[in-house]
């Protein structure tokens, strides 16, 4: 039996908690009608809030019924939520969205 290609959503705009709320609630009703991959495409969007940058950590971290796949996260997603945050939150803060960011290409030399 073939697998179904994982559903595609392109995400676009800014990324805050409404949006959020949106995102998970629309994965809920995705997974109940069965599906199990989902892939979140972020190269629309223009700015990641803390809430958005939360969400999406969470949605990838998923459950074992549903894997969701994040792409397209750049670092100017986030740098208005970086610029404001308070100086010791800062690492954290990067090491978040280096969670999100696409993984350098493994060196073939």
């Amino acid at each position: 039996m073939l697998s179904p290609t994982p559903r595609t959503i392109i995400l676009a705009g800014p990324i805050g908690t409404s949006e959020m709320r949106s995102l998970a609630n629309y994965c809920e009703q995705l997974h109940r009608s069965g599906l199990t991959e989902l892939h979140l495409q972020m190269t629309a969007v223009t700015v990641c809030r803390r809430a958005g940058l939360d969400g999406l950590l969470a949605l990838a971290a998923g459950s074992a019924s549903m894997a969701v796949s994040v792409d397209g996260a750049r670092w100017s997603h986030f740098m208005g939520l970086l610029s404001a945050a308070p100086i010791d939150e800062i690492q954290e803060l990067c090491d978040d969205v280096r969670r999100l960011l696409p993984r350098p290409a493994p060196d073939s030399g």
